[in-house]
């Protein structure tokens, strides 16, 4: 698998129009009633591909932590106020499931698409379908997105999430395409494992050479814990959001060091570990 292409847009907390007048220079349809998350996913996904020759059966992976949140919120205050009536495109807003759709339309491609959440490791569990996918099925050609919005104005927001490290939170929108081809590529995924608990994670650190270590926000919990050099470990760029791995990652591409690994961590310390090695 080589990584050819990458993009990720972090930005404070901005109202859907924002994404919508950046949208439109790009996009030519009509997205003027859809949710915000819709508007960050496609945008960022037309910016991933821009000036790449994909495949029309390109497949398209969504992660999300919270999904199209803002609309959701909206609906149940309509739905608790005796005096509003629930409106239709808000209540269609709600429904996550019909992004990858959207994406798709925008790109033009006929392949799978996918929307994938699970708690806290939302973009690690999209990764590893399309790993899955691409391994033991012929689909060589591949979009995956980390896309979730700020809940910077959701009451109580952090008592909900898992903020550890109580940053302030973020819009954002991250994009890697991954195809079989070397030539003119970013990096390539030698390897993306899965263990249940640090012990067989830190018996496999021990056979990989690597030059940058990324860490999220569970695994800078525990990483006391990790057997790993101290001091390769990257500084994270505190751009918390609820898929904020992927943006993580697209940083540690961007050092353009000779070999990376970066490591998630769950809150059970299960761990899932991406090592690439530098192309260019």
């Amino acid at each position: 698998m080589y990584i050819k292409s990458i993009f990720k847009q972090i930005n404070e907390n901005q109202p859907a129009k924002f994404y919508r007048d950046e949208l439109k220079s790009i996009c030519k349809l009509n997205l003027r009633r859809n949710s915000k998350f819709n508007i960050m996913s496609i945008y960022g996904a037309l910016n991933c591909l821009k000036d790449i020759k994909y495949k029309e059966n390109l497949s398209i992976y969504i992660a999300s932590e919270y999904g199209c949140v803002e609309d959701l919120v909206k609906v149940l205050e309509q739905i608790n106020d005796e005096d509003s009536m629930l409106m239709p495109f808000d209540f269609l807003n709600v429904n996550t499931n019909n992004t990858g759709f959207l994406v798709a339309q925008a790109l033009n491609t006929l392949g799978n698409n996918v929307n994938i959440s699970s708690e806290d490791l939302s973009f690690e569990k999209a990764f590893e379908l399309a790993y899955f996918e691409f391994t033991t099925k012929d689909i060589k050609d591949i979009l995956i997105g980390g896309v979730d919005e700020s809940v910077e104005n959701i009451c109580n927001h952090n008592s909900i999430i898992h903020n550890l490290e109580n940053f302030i939170s973020k819009d954002g929108s991250s994009w890697i395409y991954i195809n079989d081809e070397k030539e003119n590529s970013i990096a390539k995924i030698e390897s993306f494992d899965f263990f249940t608990n640090i012990q067989e994670l830190n018996k496999h650190l021990q056979t990989l050479d690597y030059d940058n270590v990324g860490l999220n926000q569970y695994a800078k919990k525990y990483q006391s814990e990790l057997e790993i050099n101290k001091n390769l470990i990257f500084k994270n760029q505190d751009n918390f959001y609820g898929t904020t791995s992927a943006s993580d990652i697209i940083d540690i591409l961007n050092e353009n060091k000779n070999s990376s690994i970066y490591i998630s961590l769950d809150s059970k310390k299960r761990a899932y570990l991406f090592y690439f090695t530098n192309t260019k």
